[in-house]
């Protein structure tokens, strides 16, 4: 990918990237786990970001009895799915430059450690769907972030190798998982997160824009810069 120059695929995180996903599926877990006893805390979530439901489930069953996964996993989800119908809010920085790269011709894709049916009603809610070449969830890889495999099979999938493409990400997890991968990253900074706790990416930013997926070298060392200045 050359400097100055758009990338010739884009891979967006979901959760927290393109959606205020993580707040409600923080709400979601709480109010699951306060069902059986446990109070979970800010460390706990800080713990858990980024990864899967199994994994946030055996990390959560390490601290409490949680009973039969799959009986806990319908109650979480139909918490979650009433907050999600009622509050949802996509980030409109996110959806402008899913709109500026589509309207270059620039190729997207979505690897989320989510579930692809999670993925595409997100897409659905903001009208993005028809923007989004590709859509990588949990369901879809056999190795989840930080494992790259997630950002290689987008990148495969759209057809654009992954050292061409860049990566948005909002956790440390996912940060591991692009780089891993090859990609040029930019770390978004959202209402759950810090510069620090991004400092993975080669650009960190408070505002998401087309411009800020370009490039002025690889190899630096990574910058916190706010388009918004």
């Amino acid at each position: 990918m050359s400097g100055g120059s758009l990338p010739r695929g884009v891979v967006f995180d979901c959760d927290g990237t393109i959606a205020d996903t993580e707040s409600l599926s923080s709400r979601a877990w709480g109010h699951t786990l306060a069902t059986y006893g446990y109070e979970p805390t800010s460390e706990d979530f800080d713990a858990v970001i980024g990864h899967p439901f199994r994994q946030n489930w055996a990390y959560f069953s390490a601290r409490v009895d949680l009973g039969e996964q799959d009986r806990f996993r319908a109650s979480l989800r139909e918490r979650f799915i009433d907050l999600f119908d009622r509050e949802l809010v996509l980030y409109p920085d996110a959806m402008a430059t899913m709109r500026q790269l589509h309207a270059a011709g620039v190729p997207i894709a979505v690897a989320s450690s989510s579930s692809h049916g999670h993925v595409e009603r997100v897409l659905d809610r903001g009208g993005l769907t028809s923007l989004v070449g590709v859509i990588v969830g949990a369901d879809d890889v056999e190795r989840h972030k930080p494992d790259p495999q997630p950002y290689l099979t987008a990148a495969d999938r759209i057809g654009v190798p992954a050292p061409d493409c860049a990566a948005i990400e909002d956790t440390a997890v996912g940060l591991a998982a692009a780089n891993a991968a090859g990609m040029y990253t930019v770390g978004i900074v959202r209402a759950h997160g810090s510069p620090a706790g991004l400092s993975a990416a080669h650009r960190v930013v408070d505002e998401l824009t087309a411009d800020a997926l370009r490039p002025g070298g690889r190899g630096r060392r990574p910058e916190t810069t706010s388009t918004g200045s």
